[in-house]
């Protein structure tokens, strides 16, 4: 008799792009790609200037943000955005700034 493959408990992040969206849309494709290559990523997506990513448990909301600015940092965007966090109707999540 087969296993039941357990379901893994996830948590939604949410992040706001509206300022990194603006500059170029290539950007917010770009960070997609580099969160789902590097993040064992359940579901992605994107409505408007936001992105609700998917992912498990496992996955704190620390490395979370560290993959988002690693993804600043290797595509030469540390020196004009920075990371903010956010709450909004109990999601957690981080918005893109102007430096």
């Amino acid at each position: 008799m087969a296993r039941k493959k357990k379901k893994e408990i996830t948590h939604t992040f949410e992040v706001n792009v509206s300022k990194l969206s603006i500059s170029q849309e290539k950007y917010v494709d770009q960070m997609i790609s580099f969160i789902s290559e590097n993040l064992k990523v359940e579901d992605i997506t994107k409505d408007g200037n936001k992105v609700n990513i998917e992912l498990p448990q496992t996955i704190s909301k620390k490395m979370f943000k560290l993959r988002l600015n690693r993804f600043l940092y290797q595509s030469g965007l540390k020196s004009d955005f920075r990371l903010i966090s956010m709450l909004n109707e109990g999601k957690q999540g981080y918005m893109f700034m102007d430096r």
